[in-house]
């Protein structure tokens, strides 16, 4: 397991939940199980042009292409503020090499936080995020170096992919056996009077209820052919049904995401919702 005191396996990922002053004013964060920061870079990214997000039904496809402070500003301004959160914090983080990932883990380890989760699964980036999976040796080398710079559990989030076995070998074999299973699918959509993409990238990540069945089968693959894995099921969880599934699937948490998006308040209504009508 990632955690062994978790207190409740519900765990708000990175992306929607990264913003936690202006969450935590709507709820309690510390009821959660784990908070998840939004992705942290080397160096500062404005993102991507808008617009960059559009709504589709029971969810998003958005183009945001991990805009963040960077690495240094992070720290500075950003940390001290988080590791006053009384549950388990996770540090999503992306870079483009393996001293990248050193470099970073390096500047954040002596703060108060639980655990790291390595970015290779963002599709709004021309380089880094999930580019770096199709370089074997690379993605190899990015989670050995990780691994090496600190004591803190390493998670690896993952996209839905035909290789996806492949790459939970390489980290398992590197002795990380923590996957947030998955990113958000490539997707895009058209306005119908002009004929151009609704996004200025034209192609973003689509998120919500539609990528659910996806996400299922990816944690189910990883669990049938590496049960010592733990995975953080992601994808398109809504109520204490979707839980469920993906805890028959095999996911040891369950990471709430595009939800918080919709309604800020739904991770505590439907971790009590699990609590009430599951857990004994």
């Amino acid at each position: 397991m990632i955690f062994e005191d978790i207190k409740n396996p519900f765990i708000l990922s990175s992306g929607p939940s990264g913003n936690f002053q202006e969450l935590s004013k709507i709820i309690d964060l510390n009821e959660m199980g784990a908070i998840t920061t939004k992705t942290i870079t080397p160096e500062p990214k404005e993102g991507n042009p808008v617009p960059r997000i559009v709504n589709i039904e029971n969810g998003f496809i958005n183009s945001i292409g991990l805009q963040n402070p960077g690495i240094d500003e992070f720290v500075e301004k950003e940390l001290p503020e988080i590791e006053k959160y009384k549950t388990k914090k996770i540090i999503s983080i992306a870079g483009y090499s393996p001293e990248d990932f050193q470099m970073m883990i390096k500047k954040i380890d002596d703060f108060n936080i639980d655990a790291y989760e390595l970015n290779f699964s963002c599709p709004n980036v021309n380089k880094g995020g999930a580019t770096i999976t199709q370089n074997f040796d690379l993605y190899k080398k990015c989670i050995k170096i990780s691994k090496e710079s600190t004591e803190k559990p390493i998670i690896i989030k993952l996209g839905y992919s035909d290789r996806i076995l492949k790459l939970v070998e390489i980290a398992i074999n590197e002795d990380v056996k923590n996957f947030t299973l998955i990113n958000t699918l490539k997707g895009m959509r058209f306005d119908l009077e002009t004929g151009k993409p609704l996004l200025k990238r034209g192609i973003g990540g689509v998120s919500g209820s539609v990528i659910k069945p996806f996400a299922l089968a990816m944690v189910y693959t990883v669990k049938q052919n590496y049960p010592e894995a733990s995975i953080i099921g992601n994808g398109g969880i809504f109520d204490s049904d979707d839980v469920l599934e993906f805890k028959y699937a095999g996911a040891d948490y369950f990471g709430i995401g595009t939800a918080v998006m919709m309604d800020p308040e739904l991770p505590i209504s439907l971790k009590n919702e699990w609590e009430e009508k599951y857990v004994l």
